[in-house]
């Protein structure tokens, strides 16, 4: 008899053991979902995002972009400012020299022309991205290629300070993010779930880990 009791007691403890596995895995799951991989658009940024790089004032420079239209690239004014050439280098590995075709340092937006790239065009989200939207930053980095760091929208603001060359700027819209993003990012497109264009990294805050900033699509289609 007390036998047969321990075996009861044993199964509801084996399953209220499991029970709280669940529970444990799908809370973590929740908490997490802001660093889980956005995966349906991944094709589609894939041969659109690209590394570039230069050296102004004997520094070097870098950062992503994308490809925004045929032979136009897009990142940030600060990533070429003062670049004397440009080197834009596609997924595959081949590099060419771009040609600096726009700049916006109040927007912190810069346009470069591109030839002899195998890349393709990223179009623009018709709609602005909405508080807890999901999606993948595309960042290029020069050794470790292309990679995909998910990101949440916290919320969009009206943002207004001075630009890199200290002019203050006029009022901006902006994207704040909850991602892993950092320093070297700059320029990356921030993409949602159906391979749209959200926005662009153009910072990550002083001292929070996981916080950026893009600018935000309206700005990005207001300067193309």
């Amino acid at each position: 008899m007390l036998f047969d009791q321990l075996k009861k007691w044993r199964r509801w403890l084996l399953w209220l053991a499991a029970l709280g596995l669940l529970l444990g895995w799908s809370l973590t799951w929740a908490l997490d979902a802001p660093q889980r991989p956005v995966l349906a658009e991944r094709e589609q940024i894939r041969s659109a995002a690209v590394h570039i790089k230069g050296t102004a004032c004997g520094q070097f420079s870098e950062g992503s972009g994308f490809v925004a239209e045929t032979g136009l690239v897009l990142t940030n004014a600060h990533v070429v400012a003062g670049v004397e050439e440009i080197t834009v280098t596609g997924p595959n590995g081949e590099a060419v020299v771009g040609e600096l075709v726009g700049f916006d340092a109040g927007r912190d937006i810069a346009a470069i022309s591109v030839s002899g790239l195998d890349v393709s065009p990223i179009v623009l989200a018709p709609m602005v991205a909405a508080e807890a939207d999901l999606g993948d930053a595309a960042t290029v980095d020069r050794d470790d290629g292309l990679e995909f760091v998910p990101f949440t929208v916290k919320r969009r603001i009206w943002a207004k300070g001075r630009d890199f060359y200290g002019e203050e700027a006029e009022n901006r819209r902006v994207l704040e993010v909850r991602s892993l993003l950092a320093a070297g990012d700059s320029g990356a497109a921030l993409v949602n779930v159906d391979g749209q264009v959200w926005g662009m990294v153009f910072a990550v805050a002083r001292g929070g880990r996981d916080q950026g900033y893009a600018l935000d699509v309206v700005e990005i289609a207001e300067f193309l």
